[in-house]
């Protein structure tokens, strides 16, 4: 990638972070993938470890507020080990297999993550316009978990919620495509797995292109560790995409937050200042030959002009 490749990608990166709650950058320690050396969270007391909690059934309790970020967010960018740059955290990679840390992409489908990756297409990405985030994307920043019904619901930032159905045993039919899939979970011991089909294709893994077809499978895994502490991976099987399945985790293992945090946003404020957006718009446009450049502030950010009224 250019100079200029970086520099763009830096700023569509920023553009991303300001449209969701900034989680305290607390050090950059952390960041290495599942098994290697040195995982762990950066910064503040860790909560005590602790007994597993459990639930009348036995089952572990998960509930509370996650976060396996390891306070900054390092690759809401690249999911592969990457250097910092402007506005771009370095992160070691979250692929724990294959165990070189790089993503299996088929020919075709590398070089169509790395035309989304340019930095003239990062107007492409989703999470910039307010539509929704990809699961493994999800993973950068806090979540809520409940029990209700005899069901898991994740609530994630943006207030986007996966409702985790713990007593179908079927997916729904394929004709139903949803941003989130269809998700299905069942226990294995003391391990949550989440098995999710029923994709509509359209989500990104990251602001660097990352990507499967509506036809993957995903299945996640909640391992608790301890009271305050549970490992989190997620497998991607998708054969028209990926060579083999593969597998990634969160930057540091999901740590139980206190209650009142600043890491988690309580509103949906991904428009609010969002305006950054224009820039990428026109570099987009002006790449392709769309012309007409998008103008800044529109009128309904100016009010209305004179003798105009609303």
């Amino acid at each position: 990638m250019s100079t200029r490749g970086h520099f763009l990608l830096s700023i569509a990166a920023l553009v991303i972070v300001q449209v969701v709650t900034s989680v305290p950058a607390s050090g950059q320690g952390g960041g290495a993938a599942a098994g290697q050396a040195g995982r762990g969270r950066a910064g503040g007391a860790a909560l005590p470890a602790g007994p597993i909690p459990r639930t009348p059934d036995g089952k572990p309790d998960l509930t509370g507020r996650w976060n396996g970020s390891g306070g900054v967010l390092h690759n809401t960018v690249i999911l592969e080990e990457h250097p910092g740059g402007f506005g771009v955290q370095a992160g070691k990679t979250l692929i724990v297999d294959p165990p070189d840390g790089i993503i299996p992409y088929r020919p075709w489908a590398l070089a169509e993550r790395n035309r989304r990756r340019d930095d003239a297409n990062g107007y492409e990405d989703q999470v910039g316009h307010c539509e929704f985030y990809e699961i493994g994307r999800l993973a950068s920043f806090a979540h809520d978990i409940i029990y209700s019904g005899g069901n898991v619901i994740i609530n994630h930032t943006q207030h986007i919620t996966r409702v985790i159905d713990m007593n179908r045993r079927e997916h729904l039919p394929q004709g139903i495509r949803l941003w989130l899939g269809d998700p299905i979970g069942r226990w294995e011991g003391d391990t949550l797995v989440v098995d999710t089909t029923n994709l509509n294709g359209k989500g990104r893994m990251a602001l660097g292109g990352d990507f499967y077809s509506a036809d993957a499978h995903l299945v996640e895994r909640f391992t608790m560790v301890n009271a305050n502490t549970y490992d989190w991976t997620l497998t991607t099987t998708d054969p028209k995409v990926f060579a083999r399945p593969w597998t990634m985790t969160s930057a540091v293992p999901m740590t139980r937050e206190r209650q009142g945090g600043e890491s988690f946003d309580t509103e949906d404020t991904c428009h609010e200042g969002n305006v950054d957006l224009v820039h990428l718009k026109n570099v987009y446009d002006q790449a392709h030959g769309n012309g007409g450049a998008v103008k800044w502030p529109p009128e309904d950010v100016q009010g209305p002009g004179p003798g105009q009224t609303r």
